[in-house]
């Protein structure tokens, strides 16, 4: 036999050998599947419906809070716009009174004829005008109803874990 054909066919030989090897080494040792008991199954059978049940009563807990906190969010998002309308009804009303004000006092003013008298008295109606007017105002404002606080959302317990099959 020639050299070069005498490599290869000890090469070939390792080759196969070292395929071999680890599927005879590992042939034992794979375990064997196991039969699942019947007395599992039926356990089995029981704890997933006993989840199902615990599943359902946790879900309809979650959507009961979520649209009782969306009911009390939308409640409150009425009584934040309804607030902010009458504060900018009282605002309006404010400035209508210090802007009346303001132009009565520019009238008493306006005549070249006026006097240092004149002109005092006419500043000192504007003043109290306003004075008045910001008096109004503060009292209207604070007798708004309270805002209560922005609703916080629930809380859910975790979801049930479903049992693990046998």
């Amino acid at each position: 036999m020639s050299k070069n054909l005498k490599h290869r066919i000890i090469a070939g030989t390792i080759g196969v050998a070292l395929l071999l090897v680890p599927t005879a080494a590992f042939a034992g040792t794979t375990p064997a599947p196991t039969k699942v008991s019947a007395i599992d199954r039926a356990a089995h059978k029981v704890a997933l419906d006993a989840y199902r049940v615990a599943l359902k009563v946790w879900q309809d807990t979650r959507n009961a809070a979520q649209a009782a906190y969306n009911a009390s969010l939308i409640a409150f998002r009425a009584t934040v716009k309804a607030n902010n309308t009458s504060v900018k009804e009282i605002d309006a009303t404010f400035s209508a009174a210090v802007n009346a004000a303001k132009v009565a006092y520019n009238r008493a003013v306006q005549p070249v004829t006026t006097t240092a008298v004149a002109h005092q008295v006419a500043l000192n109606a504007r003043i109290a005008a306003v004075a008045s007017a910001t008096t109004i105002r503060a009292a209207a404002i604070a007798a708004l109803p309270t805002i209560s606080a922005k609703p916080v959302a629930p809380k859910v317990d975790p979801k049930p874990v479903a049992p693990v099959k046998p």
